[in-house]
């Protein structure tokens, strides 16, 4: 690869993470609270939150997760956007065929979305029983481990790509 293409590749990928952020950030606050964070975010971990423990009676509102015990609220900026619009990025400026970008995009997306959910599902238990955690824990663990998860899907994936055994035939 020529350095021409490995910048070229550089500015895809700033490229891309600047126009789904720019995108993210045009979306309503209300669209956001009243739908994508309830249907997508909240209610999900509100239901495997009650699977795990009945006894914290979780329940939805808009964009918070409610019981007795904590109230966390879920806001632009902590849905897990930023690391997925860095694998969904990376992937995109990847030298790769476009059926592999698509099982790396779908794989990753599903992935982020899931490790998102876990990390909020945490956090809600943190709030509820270790309060004084939160900050460290929301702040610096949480999203490095993130950002790590993300990272090595997206290294692992790359590998794959360049890896001729794993293209089809």
């Amino acid at each position: 690869m020529t350095k021409r293409q490995e910048w070229q590749q550089i500015i895809l990928f700033i490229g891309f993470y600047v126009l789904l952020d720019y995108g993210y950030f045009k979306i309503p606050v209300d669209l956001f609270i009243n739908v994508i964070y309830y249907h997508g975010v909240v209610t999900v971990c509100a239901d495997f939150i009650n699977i795990i423990a009945p006894l914290e009676n979780v329940v939805a509102q808009q964009n918070h997760l409610i019981s007795a015990n904590a109230n966390l609220e879920i806001v632009r900026g902590c849905d897990g956007a930023g690391v997925l619009f860095l694998v969904i990025s990376a992937i995109l400026a990847f030298p790769s065929k476009v059926n592999r970008k698509l099982i790396g995009l779908l794989l990753g997306i599903a992935l982020i979305y899931i490790i998102n959910l876990l990390r909020i599902s945490i956090l809600y238990f943190v709030v509820a029983y270790h309060p004084d955690w939160f900050s460290l824990i929301h702040t610096y663990l949480a999203p490095t481990f993130m950002v790590i998860v993300g990272g090595s899907y997206f290294a692992l994936w790359a590998f794959g790509s360049l890896n001729k055994a794993y293209e089809p035939a």
